[in-house]
C-alpha cells in the first residue's frame, strides 16, 4: 500500500482541501498522513467571519517526531499554505520524510478568477514558485499559473496563451505539469498535461454551475490514479467525469451551495477506476 502525506489546510466545513483529500486517497486504497498548515473554520468563500488557526509553529516540531521515528512516505502532496515560512518545512519533508524514489506533488491552492483567496500575498506566490520548481507533478488551475509564470491573466484562452503557461511552467523546474480549467470554447472545460514533450488533452462539456472544493477533489483523485498507475489520459479523463458527476449530484440542492455532495460518487467512481 502506497502512503501520502498531504500538506494542506483543515477547513472543517465546506468540502475541500484536507476534508476531501483523505476521504478520497483513503477510499482509492492510498494510507494518507496529514500535516495541517492551519485550521479554519469553513472555507473562505461565501462564509463569513470564518476562524483561522495557524499551525506554522507546530509544523517543525511534528516533522522532527516523524524523522526520529524513521517514518517515510511514497508521496508527499501539498495544498493550501497561508503561511509563506511553512515553504522551508515543506522542503525539509521532501528532503528528509519523502522515499528516495517518492513523488513530490504540489496543488498550489492559492488563487481562481483571476484574484489570490483572502488573506495570501505576493510572498505566497513566491514561496510557491519555489516548491513547484522542485516538484514531480504540479496542478495549476489558469489563474495560479497565471501567477506562477508572471503572465497576466485572461478569462479566454487560445492555444498561444495556454501553450505559452504550460512552456513556463515546465521550465520552473516541475517534471510534469497538469493544467485544469482550460476551454478551447465557451461550452467546453478540462485539463492538459504536459511532460515537457506530449500534450494529453481531456474537454468535456461545461457545467454552468460552479462549486468551492472542486480542484482540491480533482487533485485527489488525480494523485491516487498516479500513484495505483493509470495512465494520464485515462487519469484525467475519470478525474473528470468524477467532478462532472459530483456536481450533478449537488444541482438543485440549495442547502448545499458551499460544495460538492462528491461522497455520494465515491462508490461509483471506485467500481469504474
Amino acid at each position: 500500500m502506497k502512503k501520502v502525506l498531504t500538506i494542506q489546510d483543515i477547513s472543517c466545513y465546506g468540502g475541500c482541501s484536507t476534508t476531501v483529500a483523505l476521504p478520497i486517497l483513503s477510499a482509492l486504497g492510498i494510507e494518507t498522513a496529514i500535516l495541517p498548515s492551519a485550521i479554519l473554520s469553513t472555507h473562505t468563500a461565501g462564509f463569513k467571519d470564518f476562524t483561522f488557526l495557524d499551525l506554522t509553529d507546530e509544523m517543525p516540531k511534528i516533522i522532527e517526531h516523524w524523522k526520529r521515528e524513521g517514518i517515510k512516505f511514497d508521496c508527499i502532496y501539498t495544498g493550501y499554505i497561508g503561511n509563506p515560512k511553512q515553504f522551508d518545512y515543506i522542503i525539509d519533508c521532501k528532503e528528509n520524510l519523502l522515499k528516495e524514489d517518492g513523488l513530490f506533488i504540489v496543488d498550489p491552492a492559492m488563487a481562481d478568477n483571476g484574484k489570490l483567496y483572502p488573506g495570501l500575498t505576493d510572498e505566497i506566490v513566491e514561496g510557491m514558485k519555489k516548491i513547484v520548481g522542485i516538484a514531480d507533478y504540479i496542478l495549476p488551475n489558469i489563474t495560479e499559473a497565471s501567477f506562477l509564470t508572471n503572465t497576466k491573466y485572461q478569462e479566454e484562452h487560445d492555444d498561444y496563451y495556454i501553450n505559452g503557461l504550460l512552456v513556463d511552467l515546465y521550465r520552473l523546474g516541475a517534471r510534469h505539469v497538469i493544467l485544469t480549467g482550460y476551454q478551447d470554447d465557451p461550452e467546453s472545460l478540462g485539463a492538459i498535461a504536459y511532460d515537457g514533450f506530449t500534450k494529453t488533452t481531456i474537454l468535456k462539456e461545461k457545467i454552468d454551475k460552479m462549486y468551492h472544493g472542486t480542484g482540491d477533489i480533482f487533485s485527489s483523485i488525480v494523485i491516487a490514479n498516479i500513484l495505483n498507475g493509470v495512465d494520464i489520459k485515462t487519469n484525467l479523463d475519470l478525474a473528470t467525469d468524477f467532478i462532472i458527476d459530483a456536481i450533478n449530484n449537488t444541482i438543485g440542492d440549495d442547502d448545499h451551495n458551499y460544495g460538492t455532495k462528491y461522497e455520494e460518487i465515491l462508490k461509483k467512481y471506485k467500481e469504474k477506476a
